[in-house]
C-alpha cells in the first residue's frame, strides 16, 4: 500500500492540515496506534474520525487507488449503518458523570478480537475527558501494548483534561476554530444556504463549522439557542426576583445530574458570547460580533451596561464554569451569576 495515491473527499471546512496529515499517513502505511483529536466541540473532530475510520476499513484501500472512502463497498455501507464489527464507539452514557471502566473493558475486549473482515480494528472514544480514573488506567495499558492494524481515536476539547501518560502515547491533532469567511462559503457551496443565513450562522457558530450546519438544518435547535441568548437580554432589564424566575424557566426547578450541568454549561457559554458582543459594540467592532442575528436587541441592551459591568460579568461567568466542574448545583451557579449582575 505504501506510496499509493488516493482521493480524500472528506467533509471538513478549514483545518486542511488535519486531512493532509491523516491522508498521507494512510498512503504511506504509517497509521498510528493512538490519536487524540483536540479542539472545540462541533468543529468536526468526530466527523473526521468517522471518515478516517471509513477510509481504513474501505475495500478500496487494498486496490490501486481511487476515492477513500468509496462509500459503496460493503464495509462502508455497514459502517454507515453502525453495523461494522471492526469499529467500536463509546461515549458517556446519559446522565452519567464518567465513561465507566466497564465500558472501556468492553471496548478493549472488542479491539483485541480478530478482525471480522481482515481490516483495521478501530475504537473511538468521544469526549474522552469523561473517562473515569479507572477507565483511563485500563485504556493506558492497551495503548502501551499496541497491536498492528489497531487504532484508537480519542476526541477532547483540551488535552490537559487527559492523563499525561495517555497524551504521551498518542499522536495529537489540533483542530482550530475556522474563519467566518470559510464557513460562509462552506454553508453556501456544500449545504445550499442562502447568503443572509450563511452570513449570520458563520458568525454565530464562533468558528465551529459543524455547529453552523446544525443551526442551518435544525430550526428548533437554532430557535432554542436564540431563546437562551435573548434570556440574557431580559435579565438586564428585570429585578432580582424576575431574574431568578428566568433562570428557573431555563433550567427547571430541581435540576440535578450531568444533563442539567451540561445545560447550564451551554447557557453560560451563550451568555459569555453575549457579554463579549456587548464589549465589542462598546468599542465599535460590529464586524466581529457573534450574535449579529440579534443585533437590534444588542444595540438596545448595551445602554444598560457600563464597560466595568461587562468585565465583571465576564469574570463571573468564567468562575461559574469552574463551579460546574466542581459539581456545584447548576441552578445555584446560574443564580449566582444573575444576582451578581447588580
Amino acid at each position: 500500500m505504501k506510496g499509493k495515491k488516493f482521493t480524500f473527499n472528506w467533509p471538513l471546512a478549514g483545518n486542511s492540515h488535519i486531512i493532509d496529515f491523516l491522508s498521507k499517513s494512510i498512503e504511506n502505511d504509517n497509521v498510528s496506534s493512538s490519536y487524540i483529536f483536540s479542539g472545540p466541540d462541533d468543529i468536526g473532530k468526530f466527523t473526521i474520525a468517522n471518515y478516517f475510520t471509513k477510509s481504513l476499513i474501505c475495500k478500496q484501500l487494498s486496490g490501486k487507488g481511487g476515492s477513500l472512502p468509496c462509500g459503496q463497498c460493503s464495509p462502508c455501507v455497514q459502517l454507515e449503518k453502525g453495523l461494522h464489527g471492526d469499529v467500536h464507539v463509546i461515549t458517556k452514557q446519559e446522565d452519567k458523570k464518567n465513561i465507566s471502566i466497564e465500558q472501556v473493558r468492553e471496548f478493549i475486549r472488542i479491539l483485541n478480537m480478530a478482525s471480522f473482515m481482515d481490516s483495521y480494528k478501530i475504537g473511538i472514544i468521544k469526549n474522552a475527558a469523561s473517562l473515569s480514573i479507572e477507565a483511563a488506567n485500563a485504556l493506558l495499558k492497551t495503548l502501551e501494548e499496541s497491536k498492528a492494524k489497531v487504532a484508537v481515536i480519542l476526541t477532547v476539547t483540551d488535552t490537559s483534561a487527559l492523563p499525561k501518560t495517555i497524551v504521551s502515547r498518542s499522536q495529537i491533532l489540533k483542530f482550530n476554530p475556522v474563519s467566518a469567511d470559510i464557513i460562509y462559503d462552506y454553508l453556501i457551496n456544500e449545504h445550499g444556504a442562502g447568503r443572509s443565513a450563511a452570513k449570520n450562522l458563520s458568525h454565530l457558530c464562533l468558528g465551529r463549522p459543524a455547529l453552523a450546519v446544525k443551526f442551518l438544518r435544525d430550526k428548533e435547535f437554532l430557535n432554542n439557542y436564540l431563546e437562551q441568548a435573548k434570556s440574557f437580554l431580559r435579565l438586564a432589564r428585570n429585578d432580582i426576583n424576575s431574574r431568578l424566575s428566568i433562570v428557573e424557566s431555563l433550567i427547571g426547578p430541581r435540576p440535578s445530574g450531568q444533563e442539567s450541568a451540561s445545560l447550564a454549561g451551554g447557557i453560560i457559554e451563550i451568555w459569555e458570547g453575549i457579554a463579549r458582543d456587548l464589549l465589542l459594540l462598546e468599542f465599535g467592532q460590529k464586524n466581529l460580533i457573534q450574535h449579529a442575528v440579534i443585533m437590534d436587541d444588542l444595540e438596545v441592551i448595551k445602554k444598560d451596561f457600563e464597560i466595568s459591568d461587562l468585565i465583571n460579568l465576564a469574570k463571573n461567568l468564567k468562575q461559574a464554569k469552574e463551579y460546574l466542574k466542581f459539581n456545584v448545583n447548576p441552578k445555584l451557579v446560574l443564580e449566582n451569576v444573575v444576582v451578581g449582575m447588580g
